[in-house]
């Protein structure tokens, strides 16, 4: 297929997947514990206005039909965007996200002719048993495998790993890789247990295997945020989209501060991979920093150019790196936004071949289906092979769409 337009990263997130797709799968000693959906009585909390629920191992995970995992269920009123897929028919009738043919026409009518889809690690962040959630995250890889085997060309997927053990996660990469469509993996780098940034080899399997496989892996926002501490007598569950219950002045004033910030906590995850030395060790291994924007990159490269020189790191790492941290990133760095006009503005401080674009669909923070007219007001400045490689010829290249 000759794509012109394609969105690096949209979504397939836990709230909306077939209620019994885990406990039909899973081995039969932990159907139990595998995520499923049970009926709750409607009430009010966190998520909103709801009356199903997705738990796994003993915890509630989040609403079950909802607007995507950690966002509460669709209502009007709640955002901008989320009026605006309504009036596009989007909620209407069954999930458009996890039918092909539904999501297919979403994706014409808002102009991508493929997508990459995200997967359910923000699952991960609630379950904490390592045989659990390896044995849920194979089943999702399987089931998103032949959701875009359903339209060749059009639908990609990155597959889920596990955080607990780089060689289970590997072992689950190389397993992905044959699956066919899928073309990368998606860690969520909070909830690991041991560092990324360490220099002592533990990851190395992974990286490895990511470099193999050509598999780049992506750590995409919502796995870790900025600490905000909250209003007094108030918990960090209200650490939530959903703004559609009543909420105190302070309360609104929380979300007003901890939302902007989210992307922000990306640079722990940009100078952790960039300082463990992977990049120089590996130099086919491809790391992207999923829904992360790209305007703050420039400022952390200068910062950890400096420091590299300043604190003498260039002598004292061994093995040594032999670029400059920010020449690492322009050579196996990669990020998705999807809008930030500041973007079109820094595209030659972030680098043109490391940004890509994409719609975020169909969470309500994205830009479905007005994607190509924020693109446009977002980068309509720029010459016309640095909007191609951004809104197209980056993405397909990293992740070998078309093959």
């Amino acid at each position: 297929m000759n794509y012109t337009f394609v969105s690096a990263d949209c979504h397939m997130d836990l709230s909306w997947l077939p209620g019994d797709l885990f406990t039909k799968n899973a081995p039969q000693h932990l159907v139990s514990r595998v995520p499923h959906v049970i009926e709750a009585p409607t009430k009010e909390n966190k998520y909103g206005l709801f009356n199903a629920i997705w738990v796994a191992d003993g915890k509630e995970l989040g609403v079950y039909g909802g607007t995507g995992f950690g966002f509460g269920p669709p209502e009007r009123g709640i955002s901008a965007r989320t009026d605006r897929m309504w009036e596009a028919g989007y909620y209407d009738g069954d999930p458009h996200v996890i039918d092909p043919e539904l999501r297919l026409k979403d994706l014409e009518l808002d102009g991508p002719q493929a997508e990459m889809i995200y997967g359910m690690t923000g699952a991960g962040i609630k379950i904490k048993d390592p045989e659990v959630l390896t044995a849920t995250y194979r089943i999702y890889n399987d089931w998103i495998a032949d959701f875009c085997n359903t339209t060749p060309g059009r639908f990609y997927g990155l597959a889920c790993i596990s955080v607990h053990d780089p060689k289970e996660a590997a072992s689950e990469l190389r397993r992905a890789a044959t699956l066919g469509p899928l073309r990368g993996v998606d860690l969520i780098a909070s909830e690991v247990t041991h560092p990324i940034y360490t220099r002592d080899g533990y990851w190395d399997p992974l990286w490895e295997a990511v470099a193999e496989t050509q598999m780049p892996i992506s750590f995409h926002l919502g796995g870790a945020r900025l600490p905000v501490p909250p209003p007094p007598g108030e918990s960090t569950e209200l650490g939530t989209l959903n703004l559609g219950r009543s909420m105190s002045q302070n309360e609104l004033a929380y979300q007003g501060t901890w939302l902007p910030l989210g992307m922000l906590s990306g640079s722990q995850w940009l100078a952790g991979i960039i300082m463990s030395g992977v990049c120089e060790k590996i130099p086919d291994f491809r790391f992207v920093m999923g829904e992360m924007g790209g305007s703050w990159i420039p400022f952390v490269l200068g910062r950890m150019d400096h420091i590299f020189h300043e604190r003498h790191l260039d002598e004292k790492f061994s093995p040594p790196m032999s670029l400059l941290p920010s020449e690492y990133w322009y050579r196996q760095g990669a990020t998705t936004f999807q809008e930030e006009p500041e973007v079109g503005k820094m595209a030659d401080l972030i680098g043109v071949n490391n940004l890509m674009w994409g719609s975020d669909y169909p969470h309500p923070d994205g830009v479905w289906p007005d994607s190509k007219s924020v693109i446009q007001k977002t980068l309509g400045n720029l010459d016309e092979e640095s909007f191609r490689k951004i809104t197209c010829d980056n993405a397909v290249k990293l992740y070998r769409m078309g093959e």
